[in-house]
């Protein structure tokens, strides 16, 4: 079963990459899936809203970075999803 693109991908991309044109964010080596850009869009907008990622000012074309807040939310939305797979089970 593929995984849906959801802000958990996202982040784990911004973590690794740090800073990424959109046009990088949305391909396939980086989220694991060719993803919908209008979904993706969605997703970049409510994780900026949040502050867990910034839109660089200045940069055209448009350019994301995360933050400390997006690292630590990465970190915690990971150790969640770790928990609640059955596989990982002692």
């Amino acid at each position: 079963m593929m995984a849906s693109l959801n802000r958990i991908i996202v982040l784990k991309t911004l973590i690794k990459h740090e800073t990424l044109l959109f046009s990088d964010i949305a391909k396939e080596e980086n989220l694991g899936m060719i993803p919908n850009e209008i979904h993706l869009q969605f997703l970049l907008d409510e994780l900026v809203e949040s502050d867990h990622i910034h839109i660089l000012s200045g940069v055209t074309p448009c350019t994301y970075t995360i933050t400390v807040k997006g690292i630590n939310e990465g970190k915690r939305l990971a150790r969640e999803g770790e928990n609640l797979d059955p596989s990982r089970a002692k």
